[in-house]
């Protein structure tokens, strides 16, 4: 697949793509010039919240490009560093956060332990949405991040060698991204104390524009 190659977009990928690098553009403005505490579980998490964000720059930008098979990968690493930054943040202890930059080490053998966590100690994800989409996209996201039958499958078409991944599949990729990618800001204005945004970032989450 090479860029000369690019295949006409639906209507519906388009305005996906459209409303994607909109809130890119929503997002680095907001995010532009925000002080966190420069330390410890603050910093950490802040980093990756600020990486979950880029990998929604990401995604967005490979999949207008119709680069489909990273931009999938990518989506398991974005709400990886979401988690993880959630959970630095709102629940290990300095041992914890010490061990984790050490050694990159966290307490939990399984992913959903990690989120179950986050869940049950930071309110705004109390609604459980984050275990949802683990127990509902977590197989697929494996398969799509480490060359599974989920990709190998969307590598070819008609017997020949070629993308075949369906318009509504990278929409539902974008839409993931971009909610994660609103989560991370949360979390950093959260981190900055910035209520304003917050309230923002909120309203956005719910449907607002």
């Amino acid at each position: 697949m090479t860029l000369q190659n690019l295949l006409p977009l639906p209507e519906e990928l388009q305005q996906a793509l459209s409303d994607g690098k909109d809130l890119c553009q929503w997002i680095s403005e907001r995010q532009n010039n925000i002080e966190i505490p420069p330390q410890g579980s603050s910093l950490v998490s802040g980093l990756l919240f600020d990486l979950t964000i880029e990998h929604h720059v990401g995604i967005v930008y490979l999949a207008g490009a119709q680069i489909n098979a990273p931009a999938f990968a990518l989506l398991r690493a974005a709400m990886e560093a979401l988690v993880r930054g959630a959970w630095l943040q709102r629940c290990a202890t300095p041992e914890q956060v010490e061990a984790f930059v050490a050694n990159e080490t966290l307490p939990f053998k399984y992913f959903g332990d990690l989120v179950n966590a986050v869940e049950a100690h930071a309110a705004e994800f109390s609604d459980k949405a984050l275990s949802q989409l683990k127990l509902n996209s977590w197989t697929a996201m494996n398969s799509y991040a480490h060359g599974g039958m989920l990709q190998l499958g969307r590598r070819i078409k008609g017997g020949i060698i070629q993308q075949n991944f369906s318009p509504g599949e990278v929409v539902e990729v974008l839409t993931a991204s971009g909610t994660f990618a609103l989560m991370a800001l949360r979390q950093i204005a959260f981190l900055a104390e910035h209520e304003a945004l917050l309230s923002e970032v909120d309203e956005r989450l719910a449907g607002g524009k």
